[in-house]
């Protein structure tokens, strides 16, 4: 027994190790961890105090009438205006216009859907940016895709040949 003793020290010390972990756990998780789900579940409370900023599918339709038609009876019906443009607070404050609404017209924003992708589903209208605007004979000599550029044959808000 007396050559065992490296052994009871090493054990000793892993038991140490393991309540110490224990004990500093419970210290660190907050008790609602878990309640209802996998997160902290007093976040709920401070997030729900947090101030809206996304006006949601139909927040534009009542400035934005004839807009708002056409990209309801398009493809992009399904498509919320601020993934375009920006979340609706940073236009609109107690239904009063604060400021201009930022538009994103670079064809980086297009292909984000429409980048041909093998990954993406085949009824998914894809295309391969470069080659499409060398067909057209689009893009400039210097090789810069302008600004825009998508918005000179397709209607953003119902994008089939316009």
């Amino acid at each position: 027994m007396e050559h065992t003793k490296h052994l009871w020290r090493a054990g000793a010390i892993a038991i140490f190790l393991v309540l110490t972990a224990l004990l500093v756990r419970h210290l660190l998780v907050p008790e609602s961890f878990g309640v209802d789900g996998f997160y902290r579940y007093d976040s709920l409370a401070e997030f729900m105090n947090k101030p809206v900023v996304h006006g949601g599918a139909t927040s534009c339709e009542p400035c934005h009438s004839e807009q708002f038609e056409t990209k309801m009876a398009g493809s992009h019906v399904s498509v919320t205006c601020e993934v375009c443009h920006a979340p609706l607070a940073q236009h609109v404050a107690d239904g009063a216009k604060t400021a201009d609404m930022p538009v994103m017209r670079s064809h980086r924003l297009c292909g984000w859907c429409h980048q041909k992708l093998v990954s993406r589903p085949e009824d998914m209208p894809q295309v391969d940016i470069i080659e499409h605007l060398e067909a057209f004979e689009m893009i400039p000599e210097e090789g810069d895709i302008p600004e825009g550029i998508c918005g000179e044959c397709h209607d953003v808000h119902d994008p089939g040949l316009g």
